[in-house]
């Protein structure tokens, strides 16, 4: 059976151990996904960071148009598109179509800044239906 001072030992050596490790343990924090909401009529400016940044769309864009080739590298994965830079200095216009509408946006290389995903909604919310007046009652005057 083990002595008092050897349980000691291990119990202060795997202390120690378990100090060491979470105090080396680099952390990670996530970071949300910027939203962006928009219509036919604006124009989004999207930092896109040197790393590549994430365009996330509610459904399968039907056609993608960069303005400027050789600017940024577009790939499409389901219903986004990763865009990141060719070059440090790279701008463009892109534009997007889905819902049969078209969106508008302004590609900006930004190494310091840029977020890693960007969630793009429809700025025009669908209206509630309208009900018709209820209809008057016959027989009275």
């Amino acid at each position: 059976m083990a002595s008092k001072n050897q349980k000691r030992s291990e119990l202060f050596f795997f202390t120690l151990i378990l100090v060491l490790l979470t105090s080396f343990t680099i952390n990670a924090f996530a970071e949300e996904a910027k939203i962006i909401w928009l219509d036919e009529k604006t124009i989004g400016r999207v930092l896109i960071s040197t790393r590549g940044t994430v365009l996330s769309f509610p459904i399968k864009p039907t056609k993608v148009i960069l303005g400027r080739a050789g600017t940024f590298g577009i790939e499409y994965v389901e219903s986004d598109l990763a865009i990141s830079p060719l070059n440090t200095a790279a701008r463009s216009n892109l534009f997007v179509y889905l819902y049969g509408r078209r969106f508008s946006f302004d590609l900006v290389t930004s190494p310091q800044g840029g977020s890693p995903v960007i969630r793009v909604l429809d700025a025009i919310e669908p209206k509630p239906a309208v009900s018709p007046p209820p209809a008057k009652a016959k027989g009275k005057k």
